[in-house]
C-alpha cells in the first residue's frame, strides 16, 4: 500500500522498519477487503462506460460506488500514515517534509507533451 512516505529515503533503523511493518500488517485486514471491493466497483464502472449504449444513470451510480470505496481506502491510508509518522524521529519528519515539498514542486512543473 502506498502511504505517501518514501521510507527508503529516511534512514530507518531496524527497529523502526519492524514497527512500520507491524503498522502495515495491522491494517491489512481492513485494506484487503476494501481493495477487492474497489476493484470490483472499478470493473463495473468500466463495463458501464464501455457499454454499447450510454446509460448516464448507471455510469453515475457505478462511479459513486467506486468513490465510496476509494474514500474508505483513503481514510485507512491516512490512519496508516499517521501511525507511521509516530515512529519517525523529529529529524526524519523534517526530511519527510522536505521530500514531500520536492514532490509537490515536481508535480506542479508542466511536462512536455509525449510524442
Amino acid at each position: 500500500m502506498a502511504i505517501g512516505i518514501p521510507l527508503n529515503r529516511l534512514d530507518l533503523t531496524d527497529a523502526q522498519r519492524d514497527q512500520v511493518k507491524s503498522v502495515m500488517d495491522s491494517h491489512q485486514t481492513e485494506l484487503r477487503p476494501l481493495g477487492e471491493k474497489a476493484m470490483t466497483a472499478r470493473r463495473a464502472l468500466e463495463r458501464a462506460v464501455t457499454s454499447d449504449t450510454v446509460d448516464e444513470g448507471t455510469i453515475r451510480a457505478r462511479a459513486a460506488d467506486l468513490a465510496a470505496f476509494e474514500s474508505d481506502v483513503a481514510v485507512v491510508r491516512a490512519r496508516v500514515h499517521a501511525d507511521v509518522l509516530q515512529i519517525l524521529t523529529p529529524a526524519q519528519r523534517s526530511t519527510l517534509k522536505e521530500l514531500q515539498a520536492e514532490r509537490e514542486k515536481r508535480a506542479e512543473t508542466p511536462r512536455p507533451p509525449r510524442r
